[in-house]
């Protein structure tokens, strides 16, 4: 038996109430719901009946022994922090969706230097090499922001899109899961530029790149180059956890 928009509706809000607040988790919810309330209702259940037994196993996962309480100095009154149902069900949910894209993330990385995408990387590296021989060294740091900045460019259609599905009432949510994990993994770079440029830099007063030996900036620049085909990669891929 379909449901109705007007039972569909009830599910969605009951979501979006529940504190759900990504767009792939809320879709991944909502079938979840709707699969299981039809399964009960082809049993003879009645939607309200199913709904509410189906809601009540969600709205108690984890279900605390105990309360904690604290003291909101913004609104002058104690609160009480309950950390179950729906909201925590999301927390647990992005921190085994983070492990897992953290862990496939550096599995493409070792594979680059396994056979036989280790002929790719030797050939890859050769010709960074060649490049970083040929070229003029004050165009050094141009080409390796390049390397940088392209991982960044990759999120530019993907988040013009979400926002455009968000205005255009397709989607309940701006943010998703997955484009929050596997964008986190940009800090990571972002963090390692820093060292590579500012730390020799502030240290020793060197420039690795005007000063540096040839093979160290070439693997600088290989490794950058790996790390957005890496990127790309990642991005692509599909990811699913378990809800529970």
């Amino acid at each position: 038996m379909n449901l109705t928009p007007t039972q569909l509706d009830l599910i969605s809000k009951e979501l979006i109430q529940g504190g759900i607040k990504y767009q792939d988790l809320y879709e991944e919810l909502l079938d979840h719901y709707i699969l299981a309330i039809e399964d009960r209702q082809a049993q003879g259940q009645t939607f309200e009946s199913a709904f509410e037994e189906v809601h009540s196993e969600f709205g108690k996962y984890r279900y605390p022994v105990s309360f904690r309480y604290y003291y909101d100095f913004r609104r002058f009154k104690t609160i009480q922090q309950s950390n179950y149902g729906l909201a925590k069900l999301q927390e647990e949910y992005v921190e085994r969706l983070n492990k897992e894209i953290s862990k496939r993330h550096w599995q493409i990385m070792k594979s680059y230097f396994r056979w036989p995408t280790l002929v790719t990387t030797l050939l890859v590296g050769l010709l960074t090499f060649q490049f970083a021989y040929l070229v003029s060294r004050q165009y050094f740091v141009w080409v390796f922001m390049a390397c940088v900045l392209t991982p960044l460019l990759m999120l530019i259609p993907q988040t013009i899109k979400q926002i455009w599905r968000y205005a255009s009432g397709k989607q309940k949510f701006v943010n998703s899961l997955k484009f929050n994990a596997v964008s986190s993994r940009l800090g990571l770079l972002f963090a390692l530029v820093s060292v590579t440029l500012n730390l020799p830099r502030a240290f020793f007063d060197y420039n690795v790149f005007r000063e540096g030996p040839i093979v160290l900036v070439a693997l600088l620049f290989c490794f950058y180059i790996a790390y957005s085909l890496s990127f790309y990669q990642l991005y692509s891929e599909r990811f699913k956890v378990s809800l529970r």
